[in-house]
């Protein structure tokens, strides 16, 4: 289920935590939240949305924003994990052009699942020095303590934001695209708003002012896919979030994600992520 943080509407969006067991350690649920879990000791196994990890210490796992994740320890063995949950507005607002802000919209909304980061990784010093040196000013609280803390996410997020730029070559051509994906803004911000209804080709066009056929060519080259495959990858995020709750059914689901039927909703489902809506709810509940 979608957790709800004790930061949430606080000055300074963050928490730290540190998490000793045997068994479990993060139960299954989501939040729009970013996080930054440090594994310190033990093995363990991570579930996010359809991927799943096994991982050993010294490890770093970053989960993006809404991913349905949870984690556990392996082999019956005590396990110890440091985790840094922060609200995505504590960064938002500080970058320097809009085309850094636009980077950071894409990451955030294309939501990457990276694998666990470990000492042969390139990334691996620079993200343990800042993680430890957050968690320890977030137990000290000395003064200036949330200063610290906020250029150590910086420190951790700006590598992450380059890697993910290089990788959707964006570097050449970024203001191009900002403008372009900006246009799209508003049938975009339908889709959101809307998903559990039926959404037509020609209402979106007429949001942009464009024809379905144009809309659809503009669309797909701004997005690399279709109006439609947007639209039910969109659903499926959603549905994600509901199937790990047990009171409703995955017809009920099906029907609140805007899908026609179980049967569509099922194979849409699986084509996207590999297995399908009940699998998925069983890899949760049962982990």
């Amino acid at each position: 289920m979608k957790k709800i943080e004790p930061f949430e509407g606080k000055r300074f969006p963050l928490r730290m935590t540190e998490v000793k067991s045997c068994f479990h350690l993060v139960r299954p649920h989501w939040h729009e939240h970013l996080e930054f879990i440090q594994v310190t000791e033990g093995d363990v196994q991570i579930h996010i949305d359809n991927r799943t990890f096994v991982t050993s210490a010294p490890a770093i796992v970053f989960i993006n924003s809404c991913k349905i994740h949870s984690m556990q320890s392996l082999h019956g063995t005590s396990s110890t994990i440091r985790g840094m949950i922060f609200d995505m507005s504590l960064l938002a607002g500080s970058f320097e052009n809009s085309e850094s802000q636009h980077l950071y919209s894409r990451f955030l909304h294309s939501a990457p699942i990276h694998e666990p980061f470990l000492p042969s990784h390139l990334l691996w010093s620079e993200l343990r020095f800042h993680f430890e040196a957050a968690y320890r000013e977030y137990l000290a609280q000395d003064i200036g303590c949330e200063l610290i803390i906020k250029s150590s996410l910086y420190q951790m997020m700006i590598p992450l934001l380059r890697s993910f730029q290089q990788e959707q070559c964006l570097s050449k051509d970024l203001s191009k695209h900002f403008a372009q994906y900006k246009r799209l803004k508003p049938a975009l911000e339908h889709i959101e708003s809307s998903y559990a209804q039926k959404i037509y080709t020609d209402t979106l066009g007429s949001l942009v002012n464009m024809s379905p056929f144009h809309f659809t060519r503009f669309f797909k080259k701004v997005t690399s896919v279709t109006p439609m495959n947007y639209i039910n990858r969109y659903r499926v995020d959603m549905a994600k979030r509901l199937l790990i709750q047990h009171d409703l059914t995955i017809t009920q689901i099906a029907e609140r994600t805007g899908f026609c039927n179980v049967n569509y909703f099922d194979k849409v489902f699986k084509e996207m992520n590999g297995f399908t809506p009940l699998e998925l709810r069983k890899q949760f509940i049962d982990g």
